[in-house]
């Protein structure tokens, strides 16, 4: 049995629950947010043995012994019950509530809520890329005000900012920098914030690892203008794209090194050819790739999970 951890109407786990059917397979959606309010989960150690088991809102019984693979698609935080008030209270549950999720998906061969939340840390991609053989630009974390403006005057502005984690309620892109915003970085006081030196180029690339597979598009926007992220500009010609063998290779053993099996990644070229890691998310979407190039990405992320289930037995 596979397991997908999301939301029962999020496109992207419908549409690979779609493939596994496809191909035969067994797949149940669960939305981790209605744990607490609903859902009920158990995790039983007698010895070497370990029961898991979760009793879904809508009455389905699953146990994991039987899953032998568990994708974490968009899991989401348990729903602290609103009988409990104090915020201090609520922080307790929601943290026991997220240690229990952890057990419960690292028994069966998985694409874990723990790995994932490591892998999606920007400081540790960019610590392990250079290590596995990429490229990445001159980077800065930074909440100090001065070491922000030293690295932004060595790059003679040539910078972009953005953040570690985006929010739930919008959309913030990366931006170049702009001279006009200097006096605001006194605000880096209050949280960091990654500057990175500005690479162009030709194109940028999103890249989808699944396993051992890797599907790759060019946004081909030379030099139009447009926003830092190529994929915000929907004017932008978008193709498939071979990715050159040491970059695969070492993007493989990116992957491994962050206890992946599936990401999405993205990439740009230099004018000079060079090509950068800029990022890697565990969570990522790709049926917008799928659209609009017809990579069959949702069919090698169904096979991925079969083939998973198949080995764990």
């Amino acid at each position: 049995m596979i397991i997908i951890l999301a939301p029962p109407a999020d496109v992207h786990a419908r549409r690979v629950s779609q493939e596994i059917t496809r191909l035969g397979g067994p797949v149940e959606i669960v939305d981790w947010r209605t744990a607490g309010v609903g859902a009920m989960a158990s995790l039983h150690f007698a010895g070497p043995r370990i029961r898991r088991s979760i009793r879904a809102d809508d009455a389905r019984t699953l146990d994991l012994a039987d899953a032998g693979a568990v994708w974490t698609r968009r899991v989401g935080a348990a729903t602290v019950s609103p009988a409990i008030i104090d915020t201090e209270q609520r922080r307790f549950a929601q943290a026991e509530w997220r240690d229990l999720l952890y057990g419960l998906a690292e028994g069966p061969t998985a694409v874990s809520p723990l790995s994932s939340q490591r892998a999606a840390t920007k400081p540790a991609q960019l610590a392990q890329a250079p290590r596995a053989g990429l490229i990445i630009p001159e980077t800065l974390i930074t909440s100090d005000p001065a070491d922000a403006a030293a690295f932004i005057d060595h790059h003679a502005g040539r910078v972009v900012h953005k953040v570690m984690n985006g929010p739930a309620d919008r959309l913030l892109a990366t931006a170049r920098w702009d001279e006009r915003h200097r006096a605001e970085l006194d605000r880096l006081r209050l949280t960091p914030t990654i500057f990175q030196e500005l690479v162009e180029g030709p194109r940028d690339l999103r890249v989808t690892m699944i396993g051992t597979e890797c599907l790759a598009v060019a946004f081909d926007r030379g030099r139009r203008p447009g926003p830092v992220d190529s994929r915000l500009d929907l004017d932008v010609p978008v193709r498939p794209y071979e990715l050159p063998a040491g970059v695969q290779a070492a993007l493989a053993r990116l992957m491994a090194a962050l206890g992946l099996t599936f990401a999405t990644i993205d990439l740009k070229e230099g004018w000079d050819g060079t090509l950068y890691f800029l990022e890697l998310n565990p969570q990522g979407q790709f049926l917008y790739v799928e659209i609009l190039t017809g990579l069959p990405i949702a069919a090698a992320m169904g096979r991925h999970l079969v083939e998973l289930d198949g080995q764990a037995f």
